[in-house]
């Protein structure tokens, strides 16, 4: 009797998709870089009008939009975690359009503090379970414990930006210091990874 082929084993799964998330330790780098130059910048020049702000947000939105729905059509995720990383990457997009038309036409009412608050709280709070989540179903993979701190620093940031009254400067510090944080630690996470594919 012909023996019938069962296919590439669990470990053979989880390895490929180790080595796939290992090849592209750069995207994560990308991300860290960019979070840490908007952050450096919010916290820097916090008295730079909000507008600033909402250009570099809208910046930042964008960029990690379109790497979250990249990253959803990726090998070995669950199909919750892809759901996730749609879902936050479709909503950073939108966010970033929105920010991006009212800088475009100096629109006061979006502009002002607790409106742009608002969006980057959300904002943040998607990109933070996106994160998380992720680090938790990702079991043996290279910086998973980074993804899980990152992915509630992110949360905390998130809640304390939708929670705190904030004026303009305050609410650029805010967020300065967590894309900071959130910077660092996808630098960090991304060697990790890179060392992972070795």
């Amino acid at each position: 009797m012909a023996s019938v082929n069962a296919g590439p084993s669990e470990a053979q799964l989880e390895a490929g998709a180790l080595n796939a998330i290992a090849r592209n330790w750069w995207i994560v780098l990308f991300f860290g870089i960019i979070s840490l130059i908007v952050g450096i910048f919010c916290v820097m020049q916090p008295e730079d009008a909000i507008a600033i702000l909402a250009v570099l947000f809208a910046i930042w939105l964008i960029v990690t939009g379109i790497f979250s729905l990249v990253r959803a059509f990726s090998h070995g995720l669950s199909g919750g975690m892809r759901a996730l990383f749609i879902i936050s990457g479709g909503l950073s997009l939108i966010l970033g359009a929105i920010c991006f038309r009212a800088w475009a036409h100096n629109d006061n009412v979006l502009l002002s503090a607790w409106v742009l608050a608002i969006f980057i709280g959300v904002g943040f709070l998607f990109r933070g379970m996106a994160i998380l989540f992720a680090g938790i179903e990702g079991k043996g993979q290279p910086g998973r414990g980074w993804n899980i701190f990152a992915g509630i620093i992110i949360l905390i940031g998130g809640l304390v930006i939708l929670t705190t009254p904030t004026t303009v400067i305050a609410l650029a510090w805010v967020v300065g210091i967590w894309l900071i944080v959130l910077g660092i630690f996808e630098i960090i996470s991304s060697f990790m990874i890179k060392g992972a594919a070795k």
